[in-house]
């Protein structure tokens, strides 16, 4: 037998009992030893499957739902907390009613989203552009919602801020070229 075969041999017997081969001077003394006592306590790295049937990756419909209901809770969030700072009887919190006036419901919602953002952990790019569609879902969808029931938007906010919202609505379905609401359907 060649040196060639002999080599060979040798390392189809290392392979067949379960042995490693490293080669002198790439790992440390005892460096072997400790990365073969990690694996076989379970803590090594776990190899990955590279033949057979591949698990997909399921699409995360429940933190896209969370994701949307941030969405929603921040806006109301947002423009409660505007609302009741800039309208509401003087408190203790006086020194932020400039910095409230200044941002707005838009930018109080936005610092309450960062928030959210930042206590749930949902950070990856699908789900932070989930939690602004939800936002300015409800932006939109706020005046409909107050037309639909405005007792609710009475209590959290204020009679006059209903009526501006359900007339908001008003002007969104006309603009958008959608049937008039019924409340202003002219009847012959």
């Amino acid at each position: 037998m060649s040196m060639a075969d002999t080599s060979f041999q040798a390392r189809l017997d290392r392979i067949s009992s379960g042995q490693g081969y490293v080669a002198e001077g790439l790992l440390g003394t005892g460096e072997l030893n400790k990365i073969r006592t990690r694996q076989q306590n379970g803590k090594g790295p776990v190899p990955v499957a590279t033949l057979g049937i591949q698990e997909k990756k399921k699409f995360p419909v429940k933190k896209v739902v969370v994701a949307l209901i941030l969405g929603v809770i921040s806006f109301f969030g947002g423009t409660l907390a505007t609302f009741h700072a800039t309208q509401g009887v003087a408190t203790d919190f006086d020194n932020f009613r400039l910095l409230v006036e200044a941002l707005g419901p838009l930018g109080m919602s936005a610092i309450l989203a960062f928030f959210l953002l930042y206590v749930s952990g949902l950070r990856s790019f699908m789900l932070v552009c989930v939690i602004i569609a939800g936002f300015f879902a409800t932006h939109f969808a706020e005046p409909h919602m107050a037309r639909a029931a405005p007792s609710v938007w009475t209590q959290m906010y204020s009679v006059e801020y209903a009526d501006a919202l359900k007339f908001k609505a008003f002007a969104q379905t006309t603009q958008w070229g959608l049937a008039p609401p019924p409340e202003l359907a002219v009847t012959e």
